[in-house]
């Protein structure tokens, strides 16, 4: 019995190959002494060529049989081999996500080898760090760190397939404390012939990692390899996706897909939330949601212009709608693009909001215009002052010798009050034009307000009240109060004619800061202002009207009653104070002015009013230049009024003549605007011949335009034009009891 169970034990230590060939020897050799003991016992002669053939068919009946069997058992390997890759393939390829495919791969590959641990490293940032793991025993454990730096040895002995039995000591590791391990074993893995990680394996089985798992593994690790790829190929594709998606949603611009039929087959988040709706609300429905009813045939034709004759539109500004009714201006890029079956083509529209980019374009525009009819309207009131200039002074020196008795005289006041009332209107053409002086010194904003709010009260009837909110705090402003003042007064007289019926003017007064962020036109700067408010409760203005508000000679009023410059006046007055005006006005319910000034932080001098003086006389030579000859036979006359000895040329060149020539004249009084020869080249001719020689430059614009040019060093007195007696006395007087300018 015994000897029968280690006969059994024998057997089944032996493979099926040797089993057969045990089965086949023993049915010869039975055979073979069948056939001896068969030929002895009967008597008959034993046949050697008998015995031999059936010894030949049994020999070669084991080999055909070995042979067979052990061919058989390595296709038989080569099937479990292809069907254990076939089950890793598949088990790779079901996830694309990498840590799942990892635990995947990593659980068949301990199921097909038959081991309990197994770990996957992967490089990450040059080291190599644990990313799965997977245990089929009881005993939870990792042989190596998590993490496995470049310059640690074990990183460049994971490079290659390494195989070890423990418990062993070896290249320094000391494995002893996982006796309970029999070996362990290393596969790297590549991608693209890149050393991308590393597969360990480790088994409690004394049976050894053998060649033909170690091919096994070896092509597990690249199939591990090209999935790892396919896997980060579609990361990246997933990751790209999503910025597409969140570039989509999240652009700055307005997109959406329309089919061939017109309907919004799909939009961004940036438009739905721009125009005010929800995605579902404009999702199948018709592209002319989007636009007011007048843009309607406009997009239809668009419509057509793209799906029939296959255009592309760049840049086409269009106006779409939102849920709340405002109006957008919008620049339109569309073009032809195919659905996600690449079928039907759909329109692919992107709309950037220019909105603001239009109001700060009509602004610039509105602010071009606004200089360019400035520099018109100084060109005008300089020639107006020449012509003003001749009949002022011919007044003045007919008034000097006519007596006030007499019967014309009436008629030349007239005459002179006339022109001065031009003279002041061509004042206010200047300083709209930022052609006039400021004078400027430090002003209390609330003391200029109640003045100015002191003087308007006597032109208005008791059907309009003042309302004045002056707050405690200082506010200082450096500038010309005459022109401030000027400039509030025209408001006030605005809002006064707005209000035929009576109302409210309410003017109040407040201390803002603006950044460089809060800009919104050309005019503003960053930095402290004081705000003067000036309100009213009366017609109100249509938008179209407030663009041309500051435009000279532009009025709403009925023809005689208004001369188009006072809101241009303010305009000029508050821009050459480096200041702004702001304008808030609804129809039917009122307007807002608003003036802004930079606030000066210093305390105001004391003025210290001047007495006056008799008019000066004298009796030097004075040469006279100017171009027009109505002025020069008027300054003269008024010189020859004042004891002075005038001569008179009507050119540059004529004076640098007479100079020249040694002609002596105490004074020089010199047009600024001359054809041919400036009277800016005649004056730095006139002081390279002679330096101490002292000039008076006269124009019908002010000092600014000496104050900007070389000359502002160069001249001893200026004088603008009309000039009265008092001026012209008072000039000359002082320039020449005074040491000249050198230069």
């Amino acid at each position: 019995m015994v000897n029968f169970k280690r006969l059994k034990k024998f057997r089944l230590t032996l493979g099926p190959v040797e089993q057969l060939q045990i089965v086949i020897s023993t049915i010869v050799v039975v055979s073979l002494a069948t056939i001896f003991v068969v030929r002895w016992t009967s008597g008959q002669k034993l046949e050697w060529l008998l015995f031999g053939s059936v010894l030949t068919v049994g020999i070669f009946g084991f080999i055909i049989v070995t042979i067979t069997l052990k061919y058989g058992r390595i296709l038989e390997e080569q099937k479990q081999e292809l069907m254990a890759l076939n089950s890793f393939a598949q088990t790779i390829n079901r996830s694309v996500d990498i840590n799942e495919l990892l635990t995947n791969a990593l659980r068949e590959i301990l199921r097909i080898l038959d081991v309990q641990y197994g770990w996957i490293y992967q490089i990450e940032n040059g080291s190599l760090k644990v990313v799965a793991s997977y245990q089929t025993g009881s005993m939870s454990l990792s042989i190596f760190n998590q993490t496995i730096p470049q310059d640690d040895p074990l990183f460049h002995r994971l490079k290659t397939m390494y195989v070890v039995k423990i418990p062993e000591q070896q290249n320094g590791m000391n494995l002893q404390q996982y006796e309970h391990l029999h070996w362990w074993a290393s596969i790297p893995i590549h991608v693209k012939n890149n050393f991308a990680g590393t597969i360990v394996v480790a088994s409690t089985s004394q049976k050894a990692f053998d060649t033909k798992q170690s091919e096994l593994i070896s092509a597990f690790a690249n199939q591990l390899g090209v999935a790892l790829e396919n896997a980060n190929l579609f990361e990246r594709l997933r990751r790209s996706q999503e910025q597409y998606i969140d570039l989509f949603e999240n652009s700055p611009d307005m997109t959406h897909l329309v089919n061939k039929d017109g309907i919004i087959v799909s939009c961004n988040a940036t438009e739905a939330k721009m125009l005010g709706y929800s995605k579902e609300e404009l999702i199948g429905f018709p592209l002319t949601k989007l636009y007011p009813p007048a843009y309607h045939a406009e997009v239809k034709k668009m419509l057509d212009k793209i799906f029939n004759e296959k255009k592309e539109l760049w840049g086409i500004e269009e106006k779409m709608v939102t849920s709340d009714g405002r109006i957008l201006d919008v620049s339109v890029n569309a073009l032809l693009m195919k659905d996600e079956k690449g079928e039907e083509p759909l329109m692919r529209a992107v709309a950037r909001d220019i909105t603001e980019k239009k109001k700060l374009e009509a602004n610039i525009i509105h602010a071009q215009r606004i200089d360019s009819i400035g520099n018109l309207a100084g060109g005008i009131a300089h020639d107006f002052n020449n012509i003003l200039t001749s009949i002022l002074g011919s007044t003045a020196i007919m008034m000097r010798r006519i007596k006030r008795q007499k019967e014309n005289f009436r008629f030349i006041e007239i005459i002179d009050s006339t022109a001065k009332r031009g003279a002041s209107l061509t004042r206010q053409l200047l300083t709209f034009a930022r052609k006039s002086a400021v004078h400027v010194h430090p002003i209390l904003v609330s003391d200029i307000v109640r003045e100015t709010v002191t003087l308007f009260e006597r032109s208005i009837d008791k059907s309009i009240k003042i309302s004045t909110l002056l707050p405690s705090q200082t506010f200082i402003i450096k500038g010309d109060d005459g022109q401030i003042q000027q400039a509030l007064l025209n408001i006030l007289i605005n809002a006064r004619d707005a209000m035929p019926n009576g109302g409210v003017i309410t003017i109040s007064m407040s201390n803002i800061k603006i950044t460089r962020n809060e800009i919104t036109s050309p005019d503003q700067q960053p930095g402290e202002y004081v705000a003067i408010s000036i309100t009213d409760n009366g017609i109100g203005m249509e938008p179209e009207i407030c663009q041309r508000i500051f435009e000279p000679f532009f009025t709403t009023k009925e023809q005689g009653k208004g001369t188009g410059l006072g809101l241009s006046v303010v305009y000029g007055v508050v821009n050459s104070h480096n200041g702004f005006v702001t304008v808030h006005s609804v129809p039917g319910k009122g307007s807002e002015f608003i003036l802004h000034f930079p606030i000066y932080k210093t305390t105001i001098p004391e003025i210290i009013p001047q007495k006056s003086e008799k008019l000066p006389r004298g009796t030097e030579r004075i040469l006279v230049v100017d171009d027009e000859d109505e002025v020069l036979e008027v300054v003269c006359g008024m010189l020859r009024e004042l004891g002075y000895i005038p001569t008179a040329v009507n050119s540059g060149q004529k004076a640098l003549t007479l100079l020249r020539k040694n002609e002596s004249f105490d004074a020089v009084l010199l047009d600024l605007n001359m054809p041919k020869m400036s009277g800016q080249t005649t004056c730095l001719k006139i002081k390279g011949m002679n330096p101490s020689q002292r000039v008076i430059v006269a124009t019908g614009y002010s000092n600014r335009i000496v104050s900007d040019s070389p000359l502002q060093n160069k001249v001893e007195a200026f004088l603008q034009k009309p000039f009265q007696f008092e001026e012209l006395a008072k000039t000359l007087r002082s320039v020449l009891d005074s040491p000249s300018v050198t230069v």
